[in-house]
């Protein structure tokens, strides 16, 4: 009789076999944010950014903020439009999508699904237990993120309190979450990790586009809440903290579209 594997085993194994990349993308975040610190002193106090900014057509300053202000002088101004204005979220979704394409899909493209299946695992553990090492991939990035922030925050005067960094980094997470579900449900219901891939940037450049042409176009106005992006970054957590209901809301949706790609899961032949 083949002995059961215990709970938690294959999350575990998952977390094992992806821990070089989790360094890697740990390190890339942290030299990221080393980066803006130093430049912080430079642009300091300085005003002029918000007088520049406020000449540009709206469409473009809509692109480039999720509220569509800007206001460098503060360090929470600062960081909130370079670091969670458009790059980290789409270096968190890059990394979630690699992940969650990767945790079933990439596994059935080289042919080792079928070897852990035959295993007494059944389809729904194995989903489960492979979303939440995404979830604590991504978090554990994102944890890393934001103790060198606060270091960094300390040594540069910046000010930022760890609840600030704690907003910022958990709308971050949040959102990577939300594009690892997406790759992971369509690996999950339909294989092929392209196609995982694919569809999960999709999504997150959808969001994001409806967020900023929301600002610019009433037509799209009434759908702007449909966007995670502007759910989580929309009332620029670094500076207003994190809107709890709405990022519960992207997290629901989350876990239902993994369960929406377990029912595919399920039903498919992997034989």
């Amino acid at each position: 009789m083949t002995p059961a594997v215990p709970h938690g085993e294959i999350a575990r194994q998952t977390l094992r076999a992806g821990r070089r990349s989790l360094i890697t993308w740990s390190l890339a975040f942290a030299a990221i944010i080393a980066l803006y610190a130093v430049i912080w002193p430079s642009v300091r106090g300085n005003t002029r950014w918000r007088e520049l900014f406020n000449t540009l057509p709206e469409t473009y300053r809509a692109l480039f903020t999720a509220g569509g202000q800007i206001d460098l002088s503060t360090p929470a101004g600062y960081l909130g439009v370079e670091l969670l204005g458009f790059l980290g979220p789409a270096l968190i979704a890059v990394y979630a999508i690699t992940v969650g394409a990767a945790a079933l899909a990439g596994e059935e493209a080289d042919g080792r699904l079928e070897i852990t299946l035959s295993a007494p695992v059944g389809r729904w553990r194995l989903l489960a237990e492979r979303f939440a090492a995404l979830v604590a991939d991504v978090v554990a990035v994102m944890l890393a993120m934001g103790l060198v922030l606060w270091a960094f925050s300390a040594i540069f005067g910046m000010g930022l309190t760890p609840a600030a960094i704690g907003a910022a980094t958990a709308a971050l997470a949040i959102f990577g979450v939300f594009a690892g579900a997406v790759a992971i449900a369509v690996g999950a219901g339909f294989g092929g990790p392209a196609l995982a891939r694919g569809i999960a940037a999709l999504a997150a450049v959808l969001s994001y586009l409806m967020n900023a042409l929301a600002q610019v176009t009433s037509v799209l106005r009434g759908i702007r809440p449909a966007s995670p992006f502007y759910l989580l970054f929309g009332n620029q957590p670094l500076a207003h903290g994190l809107r709890v209901g709405p990022a519960l809301a992207v997290i629901a949706v989350s876990f239902a579209l993994v369960a929406l790609g377990g029912l595919g899961f399920a039903r498919r032949d992997l034989r």
